[in-house]
């Protein structure tokens, strides 16, 4: 069985590797079609001499112990949209559509198509894709490691909250610029129920701009049939810039009756705690989980753990794939 794979392969990376791994796993040999020079100076500015990258190529595919060859394109198919002896063609996510008109161009000439491979885009620490043209500009290194701070905006002036995502992305990432910023959360000021989770998830999406991660925290009450009673949760949402959507919650606690009372009637949690504490913004301080707990725990360490909630599926993202939304 033969894999066709094409590319311009300016720098080799980690996303290309995992092209040719899947393709000399499902078959004996491979075709690799490289885009000429002048090709490639037609959409990018720095490209390495086609010579080169063939020999880098070639050091490379000699590590699997199979043959393949290695031939120059000019154009979108090359070889593979008239070549009877491919059985495969392995894509990235991106190229997938290349591939379809491809075999529909090989039909029109009577020939068989070719069985579609399409192998997952390999994401970088930043949670975009790893590319060439980024490891040209000294972003990231060819494996998608960070070479730059990883930019955060977080969806509030709260400097608790800022905090709190900057004290667990540390030592995670080393580099970070972490910033907050008002953002319209677009539920009540407060929030019940599935509001939390759209308030955080709102924020997040409103927060982002051009910054590699958009993160949202919202506290809401929560009811719990069971017990007839709520809980005070706090819901992380982290968007990336792919529009990948991760959500966590920390732990819940209850507030006390007439907190619960005020809250019915129409004041805000914050409004409540200072009628019962006196202490104004609670909620940029210790929070009313630190009063309430006599400092047990305060809201910083409350909102940490809710962000490492809503991080988990980005340090094990080959385990969450199927549910990651945008």
């Amino acid at each position: 069985m033969k894999s066709g794979i094409g590319g311009t392969f300016n720098m080799l990376h980690r996303g290309h590797m995992a092209l040719f791994e899947r393709a000399f796993e499902i078959s004996d040999e491979i075709l690799v079609g490289v885009v000429s020079d002048r090709m490639a100076l037609g959409t990018r500015k720095i490209v390495r001499p086609f010579a080169e990258r063939r020999r880098t190529l070639q050091k490379y595919l000699s590590t699997f112990g199979k043959p393949f060859d290695i031939v120059s394109i000019d154009d979108r198919f090359g070889p593979a949209i008239s070549s009877e002896e491919l059985d495969f063609l392995i894509v990235s996510e991106e190229s997938n559509k290349t591939a379809i008109e491809l075999n529909e161009r090989r039909k029109g000439r009577g020939l068989s198509p070719l069985e579609i491979v399409v192998v997952p885009t390999v994401i970088a620490e930043d949670f975009r894709p790893i590319r060439s043209a980024r490891i040209i500009d000294k972003e990231i290194d060819a494996e998608g490691r960070l070479l730059v701070p990883l930019k955060v905006n977080v969806g509030s002036d709260n400097p608790v909250k800022v905090e709190a995502v900057r004290r667990i992305l540390r030592p995670l990432y080393g580099m970070i610029e972490v910033k907050g910023a008002h953002v319209d959360s677009e539920v009540p000021r407060q929030p019940k129920e599935d509001e939390v989770i759209e308030g955080a998830i709102n924020r997040a999406r409103n927060a982002i701009g051009d910054a590699h991660l958009g993160i949202g925290i919202e506290a809401g009450l929560i009811w719990n049939e069971r017990l007839k009673w709520f809980f005070d949760v706090q819901y992380c949402a982290i968007v990336d810039s792919l529009g990948k959507m991760t959500i966590g919650h920390g732990p819940g606690f209850w507030y006390p009756p007439s907190v619960i009372d005020d809250v019915k009637s129409g004041m805000s949690v914050d409004e409540s705690m200072f009628k019962l504490t006196g202490i104004a913004s609670i909620g940029h301080r210790m929070g009313s989980v630190g009063y309430l707990s006599k400092e047990l725990i305060n809201r910083t360490e409350l909102t940490e753990i809710a962000v490492v909630t809503a991080f988990i599926p980005r340090v094990r993202p080959e385990l969450y794939g199927r549910i990651w939304s945008g």
